[in-house]
């Protein structure tokens, strides 16, 4: 059989697509083998074959790239496909037509990308100082702190107009935590371990800086604070509040928090709003509402009654939602509030009542253990909620909404729960809106592993963004689904799963003026459903940027009557990357023309490169080596590279940026063996901002030597198959087994059993009923040399289960359950299935087991049950070597010295002398890099 061909398809409908639209209106049978049209998908990957017969000529694309007719085609990338195929007749010149449809999805995501190939976000790329121009820092930090607590600081990085500049950064200070800055906002906490007295903090940013000082207390006295607080209690400026278990504001009293004042609240206590806080904070002495001990959160405020109101300005809340299952949600069958939601863990805000409300003004969460707000619908409810210039970092998710009126300007949303590479499928949205209404502006959505905003469930909402921006989200930037109505205006969408799906019911969207790029999908109708939804909404798109993404419109969905292009998405007047033939009436960008239409989203002339890298390989599967811009470019970026090895590799090239697009990748070099240095070197437009080179380690590993073999598989064993019991005398080396059978392995009996070379019985002789449970297998091995070896290991076969013995002692067992076991004991778990049976298992055990001459290896195999139908034994026995000593390479490469090994545990060390005294120049795994100009130094590897 030959081998399948490997194919790595580009998934835009090209234009020679568009021929499907016209031709295939009549179906015929093409063989075509392993596919069937509209099936269900397959997981990761599928190998299909055309049948090629004699007396036609074929022509066979899958998405529009030509493939094989005759030999397996093999399709391992997660997408969707069509396989269009013609076949002509050579006599007739008829032509019959064919047209399957199929996907193939990534096991490892479940059905959540169906398809879709999976999206991971790229990692944060730092900003060129250009993208900072005519901006300025606004950092909020306490300006009183009790001594031994981490400091929070909330930062932001805006513009003349005091709106976030869309840029990533470090805020960096001498003596103090580096704090990530994306798009113009971030947080962190400065060390606990600070001496009393005035503490400096001056953070700058791409050259902007900003100057705090803290006061840190000597000592602080703290005011207790439990149970009722009736009447218009008032909290003074600059307190120290210490909520012990649990604080109660009754319907028509009131609680006011003056600026300045540090609340620490004890393990899982809550605080329950009945009536009204106010916290009157401000952004040079905010409030700060933490737990007592870090790492032992808090609750939050319960907000369970009609008419409440809690009201926050320059408040920094941090390390609430102790109970994982507070609701029931994600994870949690039943909740401790008797409510449910999305996810389990307790929010800071949990909201339950008819005018509920909530405002928060220059104030932010960050650090929460749990979700950010919750708010419950029903008859009778409703809440206002408001957040100006408000941050949340760091939460499960910013929560499930219902009967909710937003009202959301200058704000962000991010890192629900981190920002990483490591995928979950848990509603970790930013919003989960049911239903009310929602007005956006110039808010940042991001870095979430589900979606940005989850317009979700089967409720109604008109909402409204203008000029916002989402990144990378794993799933949807903005999600519609029940009966939303969803306007978008001059709103980014960037490196997110699907930029906006308008999915399930009857969601109605319309995009002006928005501009999607680096999306899996830009602008899609329909989603991941395979059955029992309706498609009925509608999304039109008009004036839109639609560029270099895997998709820039799709109108499928995989539902009932799906896996057809949806009238319902009206997408014209947009730029899109290429001709799309189900949408004519767009214009393809054109890079240096159309580049000035990026200038309402901002964009820049100079921005930020650098190695979009995550882990400890800087290559992913398929793609090579990920090179990234910090936002899209009003010019041209270029960036060349060079790649130096070790084992001689020198590679150049050049990546073109065009205007707008953000996502390269640099080939990744073949067969290397060493290491290499792979360098960014004569960029145009953009200033590298990270690293401006990485080493890549690929060594094969540092082997013990090939194994020596003791006795090999299909040897001769003596074996005894009446189902006698034999105690324990037949184990020893001395037992008399003359009158045992002889056969050579595999040895065994039954169908699942195969390939067997000795076939034993199954029946008690003279019974031919009764069967036996188990078997009983010698064979005599000569050792000379078991010291020379690191172990000896046993690789064997055994179905079901089986005790190993060694001169007479047992040194291991598999699948049986621990204690005595005679010819009556079954196998702990049935083993089926000829790959079950076949499955090599290996124990290794020290060679001081084993005598200078003959041992003998005595195994007894036990069946499952009576009525078990085979049995089956195999065995090798191996010599495995001792390990060679590791070692260490040191050569020359990019103008240093380069130093590398194999061993990831063990650790440089240099001196001047050989004699030492040795230091540690790095713990971190290979390579290291000795600059230039390093004196005389001796080396070594050590534990």
């Amino acid at each position: 059989m030959r081998s399948p061909r490997r194919l790595r398809l580009p998934v835009l409908l090209l234009l020679a697509a568009a021929c499907l639209v016209l031709t295939f209106t009549a179906r015929a049978q093409i063989g075509v083998s392993n596919l069937v049209d509209k099936s269900s998908s397959y997981d990761d990957r599928v190998t299909f074959y055309i049948t090629n017969s004699p007396g036609f000529t074929y022509l066979a694309l899958l998405n529009g790239q030509p493939v094989s007719i005759g030999s397996a085609v093999l399709v391992d990338k997660p997408d969707y496909y069509e396989l269009a195929m013609w076949r002509t007749n050579t006599t007739t010149s008829a032509v019959a037509t064919q047209l399957v449809r199929f996907i193939v999805k990534a096991s490892e995501r479940v059905n959540t990308e169906l398809g879709l190939p999976p999206h991971t976000p790229f990692p944060v790329i730092q900003s060129s100082p250009a993208e900072f121009t005519n901006a300025r820092v606004r950092v909020i930090v306490p300006k009183f702190f009790p001594a031994g607590y981490e400091i929070p600081v909330v930062a932001w990085v805006v513009d003349e107009e005091g709106h976030a500049i869309r840029a990533n950064g470090l805020l960096a200070a001498a003596s103090h935590p580096t704090i990530q800055v994306k798009r113009g906002v971030g947080s962190g906490f400065l060390s606990s371990n600070n001496a009393a007295g005035p503490l400096n903090y001056a953070p700058q940013i791409a050259g902007l800086a900003t100057n705090k000082t803290i006061d840190i207390e000597a000592s602080t006295s703290w005011t207790p604070i439990t149970g009722t607080l009736s009447g218009s209690t008032v909290w003074p400026a600059n307190s120290r509040i210490h909520v012990m278990s649990g604080a109660i504001i009754p319907a028509g009293s009131s609680l006011t928090v003056g600026a300045g004042t540090i609340v620490r609240v004890d393990t899982g206590v809550s605080i329950t709003n009945n009536g009204t806080i106010t916290i009157d904070g401000t952004i040079d002495e905010p409030v700060v509402f933490m737990p007592t001990v870090k790492s032992q959160p808090w609750g939050g405020f319960v907000q369970h009654a009609n008419n409440t109101t809690f009201t926050a300005t320059g408040a920094i809340f941090t390390g609430s939602g102790l109970d994982a299952c507070w609701y029931n949600g994600h994870g949690c069958s039943s909740g401790s509030s008797g409510l449910g939601s999305h996810r389990g863990e307790e929010a800071l805000l949990a909201l339950n009542g008819g005018n509920c409300n909530v405002s928060l003004t220059d104030s932010a969460a960050i650090h929460l253990a749990g979700q950010l707000g919750h708010s419950v619908g029903g008859a009778g409810k409703s809440y206002d909620i408001r957040f100006t210039r408000f941050l949340m970092q760091g939460a499960t998710t910013g929560g499930e909404y219902s009967s909710v009126n937003f009202t959301v300007n200058d704000s962000a949303i991010i890192d629900c729960p981190e920002d990483s590479a490591e995928f979950e499928d848990g509603d970790n949205d930013s919003l989960y809106i049911v239903s009310g209404s929602g007005y956006f502006t110039n808010m940042l959505i991001g870095w979430t592993k589900d979606d940005g905003i989850d317009s979700g469930g089967g409720g109604s909402a008109p909402l409204i963004y203008q000029s916002c921006w989402f990144e990378a989200t794993f799933h949807e930037g903005n999600s519609l689904s029940g009966s939303k109505d969803v306007f978008s205006r001059d709103t980014v969408y960037i490196d997110c799963g699907q930029g906006i799906e308008d999915g399930y019911d009857a969601p109605v969207a319309r995009l002006d003026r928005c501009f999607f790029t680096a999306c899996k999908s830009g602008i899609r109708f329909g989603d991941n459903y395979t059955s029992g939804y309706s498609y009925n909404g509608q999304l039109t798109a008009t004036n839109c940027i639609s560029i270099y993404n895997h998709r820039d419109v799709f109108g499928f969905n995989w539902a009932a009557n799906g896996w057809t292009n949806s009238t319902r998405l009206a997408a014209s007047n947009n730029w899109i990357t290429t001709a799309h033939p189900y949408y004519p009436n767009n214009a393809i960008w054109n890079a240096p023309t159309d580049s000035w239409r990026l200038g309402v989203y901002g964009a820049p002339g100079r921005v930020g490169a650098g190695f979009a890298t995550r882990g400890s390989s800087i290559v992913q599967a398929g793609t090579g080596i990920p090179i990234g811009l910090s936002r899209f470019c009003s010019n041209e970026v270029t960036v060349g590279y060079e790649i130096d090895g070790t084992d001689g590799t020198h590679l150049t090239g050049t990546l073109v940026f065009p205007e707008g697009q953000t996502r390269q990748s640099i080939p990744a070099p073949t067969n290397v063996n060493g290491v290499l240095r792979i360098g960014l070197v004569n960029v145009v437009n953009a200033d590298v901002t990270g690293a401006s080179s990485l080493l890549f380690q690929n060594l094969p590993p540092e082997t013990n030597g090939t194994p020596t073999v003791l006795s090999p598989l299909g040897a001769q064993w003596k074996y005894l198959d009446d189902a006698t019991e034999q105690g324990t005398a037949w184990r020893a080396p001395g037992f008399d087994d003359n009158t045992w059978s002889n056969g050579v392995a595999r040895l065994g009996f039954g169908g699942d059993a195969s390939p067997l070379a000795t076939t034993i019985r199954r029946f008690v002789p003279g019974s031919g009923t009764v069967q036996g449970t188990n078997y009983y297998f010698r064979r005599a091995v000569v050792v000379t040399n078991a010291t020379n070896f690191a172990g000896i290991q046993f690789r064997y076969q055994r179905d079901d289960g089986c005790v190993v013995y060694l001169n007479g002692n047992e040194v291991f067992r598999n699948n049986m359950n621990p204690g005595l076991v005679t010819a009556n004991t079954f196998a702990s778990n049935t083993v089926s299935g000829s790959t079950a049976t076949l499955m090599f298992w290996t124990n290794t055990v020290s060679p001081t087991n084993f005598v200078a001459g003959t041992n003998v290896i005595a195994a007894e195999v036990h069946q499952i049950g009576n009525t078990s139908s085979d049995i089956a034994w195999e065995m090798e026995l191996l010599g495995i070597p001792a390990p060679s000593l590791p070692r260490i390479n040191v050569t020359q490469l990019g103008g240093g010295t380069m130093v590398f090994w194999v061993n990831g545990t063990l650790r440089l060390e240099e001196a001047d002398f050989v004699i030492g005294p040795w230091t540690t120049v790095s713990n971190a795994p290979s390579p290291v890099t000795i600059p230039p100009g390093t004196t005389q130094k001796f080396y070594r590897l050590g534990q």
